[in-house]
């Protein structure tokens, strides 16, 4: 198989994954999740350095991202994708934890940082686990 068959294949099992709903849940949803952390940690008062800034928004976009893992695929219903139990628990868990730890102290960046793996491990363990349990 060639490089651009590999390429193209991939790029198709990523389209099905992330049909244009699930996209645009994310669109609209990470503006409202950056300013629910913004509100959280104190508001857009003084203080906020621009490091800070930028790991708040990366978990802004992966906190909405989890969240539109559980958007119904075309064609499967109105039903929403929530997998077994780890896959419907753990990552909703890991999105709490996250927007808690950032505003836990106020523009603090090894807070942010820590929140921003919290989210990055709930959003690898839904795009592994929830096509992959039986649920």
């Amino acid at each position: 198989m060639s490089v651009d068959l590999i390429g193209r294949a991939r790029s198709a099992s990523l389209r099905a994954q992330w049909p244009t709903r699930r996209l645009v849940a994310v669109g609209f949803g990470a503006p409202g999740v950056l300013a629910l952390l913004v509100a959280t940690s104190g508001g857009w008062g003084g203080g906020i350095t621009p490091g800070w800034l930028a790991l708040v928004t990366l978990n802004a976009l992966a906190v909405a991202a989890i969240v539109a893992t559980y958007v119904p695929l075309p064609g499967t219903g109105r039903r929403l994708e929530v997998g077994c139990m780890p896959c419907a628990v753990v990552a909703p868990l890991s999105v709490l934890v996250s927007v808690g730890l950032v505003g836990s102290v106020e523009h603090d960046v090894p807070s942010a940082m820590l929140a921003l793996g919290v989210a990055a491990f709930g959003f690898r363990q839904r795009l592994t686990n929830a096509s992959s349990c039986a649920a």
